[in-house]
């Protein structure tokens, strides 16, 4: 099997309470792929200005296994984004966004990408964007969306559109209750969102942790309790890259409870290690070694 991803490559100015950094190298899937290329190296979708540097190339031939979809946009810039986080690290404040490139985002899937059995994950984008992809790959095996309150609040009639024709959506708690009318109770949510085209429903709750909504199971789980959080930023996007990785090395397409919830626990694991750095960092510098030492020392707090 394989994964195709299709996101955005940006540009990102941070500034927490632990310092900050200008213009690293974010978005929804370098996030994704950084956190996914311990286990399976994605196929990479998206689109770059001509201003996207070296290093950045390199990085993400590096957590990549193609990046064929990747298209650079001359004359354009790569999108970046600008915000910074209270003393909470609860949500993002947004100063500046800049779509650039971005907003001309068209995105083909390479045949290439297509001739054997894949996954598809759609990272954070426009939801009509999503759909089309969707529409694209129909013969993927599995289809997972993520979103967030500005697609939302901006297009619902084409994110509900885009829900129908995937297997499963990941979102956060806020997003649930915006997309449930309201619901602050998070099972009665779930249970007015899973549609009958879904497998599975991931709710994640930040710092409280994690419950995966399947056709005839719930798993929860806690979030790994880290010390010292630098910055949040990727902690989703990498949840969702180390999850759907753990999901395709271990054909865990049937779906079945006790396989989800090692997903589960090891994309806990994954992006603890995201909020430990910036940006791409936290992950970038850990080994498979340290995420199995994290991982036994999770299952002896999770376990009674």
């Amino acid at each position: 099997m394989a994964i195709v991803a299709v996101g955005s490559l940006a540009y990102d100015s941070i500034r927490t309470p632990s310092g900050s950094k200008e213009r690293i190298l974010g978005g929804s899937l370098t996030h994704f792929s950084n956190a996914a290329a311990f286990l399976s190296k994605p196929r990479l979708v998206g689109v770059v200005g001509d201003d996207f540097g070296e290093p950045e190339w390199d990085f993400i031939r590096r957590k990549s296994s193609a990046i064929d979809g990747v298209s650079i946009l001359k004359g354009e810039k790569s999108f970046f984004w600008k915000g910074y986080y209270t003393k909470d690290f609860d949500s993002a404040i947004t100063e500046v966004t800049e779509l650039n490139a971005f907003a001309k985002f068209k995105p083909v899937v390479p045949e290439s990408y297509r001739n054997d059995d894949y996954l598809l994950f759609l990272a954070n984008i426009d939801p009509k964007i999503q759909l089309d992809v969707a529409k694209q790959c129909k013969n993927s095996k599995l289809i997972i969306l993520d979103t967030m309150n500005y697609w939302i609040k901006s297009t619902p009639d084409a994110l509900r559109e885009a829900m129908k024709n995937v297997d499963g959506v990941i979102i956060n708690e806020g997003e649930a209750e915006l997309l449930s009318g309201g619901e602050k109770n998070m099972i009665k949510a779930a249970e007015a969102l899973f549609l009958p085209n879904f497998k599975i429903l991931i709710l994640k709750r930040g710092s409280h942790g994690v419950m995966i909504f399947g056709r005839d199971f719930l798993v929860t789980l806690p979030a790994f309790p880290v010390k010292d959080v630098i910055d949040p930023t990727g902690a989703g996007d990498s949840f969702a890259g180390a999850f759907v990785s753990y999901i395709d090395s271990n054909n865990l397409y049937d779906f079945d409870r006790d396989g989800i919830k090692r997903a589960a626990a090891y994309a806990t694991i994954v992006a603890s290690y995201s909020v430990q750095g910036f940006g791409v960092d936290g992950i970038d510098v850990i080994s498979p070694m340290d995420i199995d030492h994290r991982l036994k020392e999770f299952q002896s707090i999770a376990s009674f």
